[in-house]
């Protein structure tokens, strides 16, 4: 069992390691989660961008930081120069200033890093989560908490589908690469392979919608309001004291806003 667990997570963002992350249970992490992307919303850019900093130390402390810090750039950079030149040079606005043959608006380029600030912070949180928390334990947690198990089928499910998935996208791009198709040329020819490795895709997910409705019926899925957990997360009353107060603010921080304005 630990073997297969293993070998799904080479699939999966979850790093194997024995940070102090990894040993919370999922529902607190979740919880700090959702703050996280609440604070996002309110603060200014600035203490934002410090939310991301110290994310970033908190990967490293929690064993992940080879991982957290390299998506985050991955995603991040693109995303910034994009929003940098669209709210910069092109779209018109009332305080643009000429240079050369362009127009530069110091309040798009403002606009654009409040929204990298935002978006990195939330993904930095995301990154934290899904890299010291296993999907099979989220859905553990969730089911030792008394959740409905559609319920939490439904929020765990994004996660557990993600290693089937990979191994398919790999399986398909080794099969059409095997059938001489290039997928490591140009653009151009990156952009017209596509369709050949996405609709095999999701014509199998589709396919697969039956077969998984046939399996959670007869398991009697949803038959009982609460499932057993043999091998639920550690959890304590401390991680639960703290999810109600991390809980609260979040609704705090979302609601002064909203009543203020």
């Amino acid at each position: 069992m630990d073997r297969q667990r293993a070998q799904a997570a080479r699939t999966l963002l979850f790093v194997t390691a024995a940070g102090p992350l990894h040993a919370l249970n999922p529902l607190t992490k979740l919880m700090a989660f959702l703050w996280t992307v609440s604070a996002a919303i309110v603060l200014p850019p600035t203490l934002t961008l410090a939310l991301v900093v110290a994310g970033v130390v908190l990967a490293y402390v929690a064993g992940v930081g080879g991982v957290v810090p390299a998506k985050l750039v991955a995603t991040i950079v693109p995303l910034a120069a994009a929003l940098a030149l669209m709210h910069g040079f092109l779209i018109v606005r009332p305080d643009e200033v000429p240079l050369g043959p362009l127009h530069v608006s110091p309040a798009g380029f403002r606009y654009a890093y409040s929204v990298v600030a935002r978006i990195a912070a939330m993904l930095t949180a995301s990154l934290l989560f899904v890299t010291t928390t296993h999907p099979g334990d989220v859905l553990a947690s969730l089911d030792a908490a008394g959740v409905s198990p559609a319920v939490g089928y439904l929020i765990a499910s994004p996660l557990l589908l993600l290693e089937p998935f990979s191994k398919r996208t790999r399986a398909i791009r080794d099969a059409q690469r095997a059938r001489g198709m290039n997928l490591t040329g140009t653009w151009k020819a990156r952009v017209r392979a596509l369709p050949a490795l996405l609709v095999p895709l999701v014509t199998l997910a589709l396919s697969d919608l039956d077969h998984r409705a046939m399996v959670l019926e007869s398991r009697a899925f949803g038959g009982e309001k609460r499932r057993t957990v043999l091998d639920a997360p550690p959890d304590s009353r401390g991680q639960s004291r703290f999810r109600r107060i991390v809980g609260a603010l979040a609704v705090v921080q979302l609601a002064v806003p909203l009543l203020w304005h």
